[in-house]
């Protein structure tokens, strides 16, 4: 489809009562089209196709109605900014292509400085539109002709007239304002290079990895201290969360903002949104509509009412039409923190006190949100028509879970008797961002060959469960290594509070039943022990049992695991010692049947760093110091280092497995050396997607479980073509 065809002009009136241009990008019906635009490089390049081809045209907004995306002024200036000086780059960048054509007394032999320079990094016509990938292969240029040691007088002087026309070429890119925020980028992304990354985030400003953020801004804000990281949240990006350091002290300061705030057109926004409000009906139904549907519902008809009476753009629209209606159902203060995936909890701890919560990156951090009494009494009344449960002085607690497109959290709400100042709120959030093996690679939770030992357990189905104090990252760690089960698994999932990931999207057979929390336990036919005991029934490969949290679940689960069930789950303890007793005292497990756990990982948090102190397992027979488990691995906080402490061959787990399977001492090392480099590649190179990491775990169970040959061969080869694509 030609560019002509998805490009016309559209006039509006703007605030002020002039006209508005906007350059509309209508790429619906264009069969290229697809879904991810940032990700799409024929939809990057056709964008800035259309930026260069528009170049002189005079415009106010660029507006690509597929993607519901508006583009500013201060946005595709800053490419206008470029394209005036790309004569110049292609003519210097022209010098140095024919160079050898013109001035070379070697034509007739390979070029000493730089072999199949041209070739391999000459840039085509269509690619100078954009400036990331101009700028990169130049500085690519710069690197390889600078490490070339060259003695011959006549190629030292074209070396040189070589590196002088490509210092001019950088010198002109670098004052582009567009380069200085990649530049700033690559430093706050770790070196990031990857040009799709950038323009999401220059064109959304929004966080890409959570664990690479740095500082983005560094201006000092009133009573703000300075300003760590600052990213949008919401559909349509309605709102803007910034993260500010409070000066000694380690809790940080979280706000959060309207996308319009600080903007010329604020008061004239304020004024739209309190219109809506205003002439927005309550609606009257004769039965409970689901929170998303209510949504859905007065968004139609808040459209409706800004569309008729505004002439403003259709995303501003959109924007102005949420934000009426979470005032309409009093869902303003408390939606941005539940919709905010790095969230991970939200606390109120009286109707005096303000919000405060757990952040995903930043730790615990206080907010300026308080709640009145009318607020609160709204809370209260949403969870109790939402649960269907009483909460009075018989009924003071309520624990009730609500999922929807927009969120998915567990709402605890505590009041008088057992609560002193009659109203406090729990929210925890079920649906934080995914964090993969590799993000905890990153993170410091474990390291290469701790993930090597675990994943070649996983593979021959070993159990493993995860242990710690609230809130260290039990659930985190086994969905982490349940991502990694090879795709051929039948696994079958019984948890109170649906906490594992979907995985049918990756092509993995999943069955998933939820029962009965503790306080619905009435029902005992729905109970998790009695649905436990129901899986010798249902062939699984692995099971994941959540978390374990009463005796009779205990129970369940080792008989489970003596009839060979083996899978994941997670139990609350201070540390293993801890564990053991409640397995022996508080549950009244016997003694011979702990041996049927297999492997045991043990989690601590610090501050707000979540860590595998260490991997245990139970002693098969009783040692020197007559102690129910061993340790295999073991954290050292002065080195921040993993201790092995045994040969991980002689460990029981994999004595276990030579029983059955020839796995020599050199055979199984050599699985662990792979593994391990596998492992460490995640560590040290860019962040998969989701997507591509289980895709490539598929293929490491498939060629690992054919021969340590096979896998071999797959990791070289897959490392290679990678290193080509980059």
């Amino acid at each position: 489809m030609a560019l002509k065809d998805l490009v016309y002009f559209k006039e509006k009136d703007n605030l002020q009562g002039k006209k508005d241009a906007s350059l509309i990008v209508d790429c619906h019906n264009c069969p290229q089209k697809e879904n991810d635009f940032f990700k799409s490089q024929n939809c990057l390049y056709c964008f800035l196709k259309i930026l260069y081809n528009y170049r002189n045209s005079k415009f106010d907004y660029v507006s690509i109605l597929s993607y519901e995306f508006l583009v500013k002024p201060d946005k595709f200036n800053i490419f206008f900014e470029y394209f005036k000086i790309l004569k110049k780059v292609k003519r210097i960048n022209r010098k140095i292509e024919k160079i050898r054509e013109d001035n070379c007394s070697y034509k007739e032999f390979k070029c000493k400085i730089i072999p199949e320079f041209f070739t391999l990094h000459k840039i085509r016509d269509f690619e100078y539109i954009d400036p990331i990938l101009v700028y990169n292969v130049f500085e690519k240029r710069k690197m390889i002709i600078k490490a070339k040691k060259i003695k011959d007088s006549i190629c030292l002087n074209c070396k040189n007239n070589i590196e002088k026309s490509i210092q001019n070429i950088l010198k002109i890119l670098n004052n582009l304002e567009i380069i200085q925020k990649f530049k700033e980028f690559q430093v706050n992304n770790e070196k990031n290079q990857d040009f799709h990354s950038f323009y999401e985030f220059f064109f959304t400003h929004s966080p890409l990895l959570v664990n690479t953020i740095k500082s983005i801004q560094f201006e000092k804000k009133e009573n703000k201290g300075r300003i760590l990281t600052s990213y949008d949240i919401g559909k349509y990006n309605i709102l803007k969360v910034s993260i500010y350091e409070n000066s000694y002290e380690i809790e940080k300061k979280y706000t959060v903002d309207l996308f319009y705030k600080g903007e010329v057109r604020e008061d004239y926004f304020e004024y739209i949104i309190q219109d809506i409000h205003q002439n927005l009906e309550v609606a009257e139904f004769d039965q409970l509509i689901a929170l998303e549907d209510l949504i859905k519902i007065y968004k139609r008809e808040a459209l409706r009412i800004v569309n008729s009476k505004y002439n403003l753009l259709k995303p501003i629209n959109k924007q102005l039409s949420l934000i009426s209606v979470l005032k309409k159902i009093n869902l303003e203060k408390l939606f941005p923190l539940l919709i905010d995936d790095f969230i991970e909890e939200i606390f109120l701890d009286s109707p005096k006190d303000e919000i405060y919560i757990n952040h995903q990156k930043y730790g615990r951090c206080r907010t300026e949100i308080s709640l009145n009494s009318k607020e609160i009494d709204r809370i209260k009344t949403f969870i109790r028509l939402y649960s269907g449960q009483r909460l009075d002085i018989m009924n003071p607690s309520i624990k009730f879970v609500i999922k929807n497109k927009y969120f998915y959290c567990r709402f605890s709400i505590d009041v008088e008797p057992i609560q002193i100042n009659n109203f406090a709120l729990d929210i925890r959030k079920l649906n934080k961002n995914i964090l993969t093996i590799q993000d905890l690679l990153k993170n410091g939770t474990l390291d290469p060959l701790i993930a090597s030992f675990l994943y070649f357990n996983i593979l021959r189905r070993k159990n493993i469960t995860v242990t710690g104090e609230t809130d260290t990252g039990k659930t985190t760690l086994i969905n982490a290594l349940d991502m990694l089960t090879p795709k051929e698994f039948r696994k079958i999932y019984i948890e109170n509070i649906t906490e594992s990931l979907n995985e049918f999207k990756y092509g993995k057979h999943q069955l998933k039943y939820r029962v009965d929390s503790l306080e619905e336990s009435v029902l005992h036919n729905y109970s998790k022990s009695n649905q436990i005991k129901t899986l010798l029934h249902r062939t699984p490969d692995i099971i994941y049992l959540g978390e374990i949290l009463t005796k009779d679940e205990a129970e369940a689960m080792f008989h489970c695991l003596a009839a060979g069930l083996r899978g994941f789950q997670t139990i609350h303890s201070r540390d293993i010692d801890s564990l053991m007793n409640r397995f022996l005292f508080h549950f009244k497990i016997n003694m011979s049947c702990l041996s049927d756990l297999d492997l045991i990982v043990l989690m601590k948090k610090q501050l707000n760093e979540r860590r595998v102190v260490g991997v245990f397992e139970i002693c098969r027979s009783p040692n020197t110091n007559n102690s129910l488990y061993r340790t295999i691995f073991e954290y050292n906080p002065e080195t921040y280092k993993w201790l092995l402490t045994k040969s991980i061959y002689e460990t029981g787990v994999i004595s276990d497995l030579t029983k059955y399977e020839t796995l020599s001492k050199e055979k199984f090392l050599l699985y662990i050396k792979t593994f391990n480099e596998i492992f460490e590649f995640l560590l040290k190179n860019k962040k998969l997607s989701n997507f591509e990491l289980v895709d490539l775990f598929h293929k490491i169970s498939y060629n690992s479980l054919r021969s340590i040959g096979k896998i071999k061969q797959f990791w070289n080869k897959w490392k290679k073509n990678r290193s080509l694509n980059l």
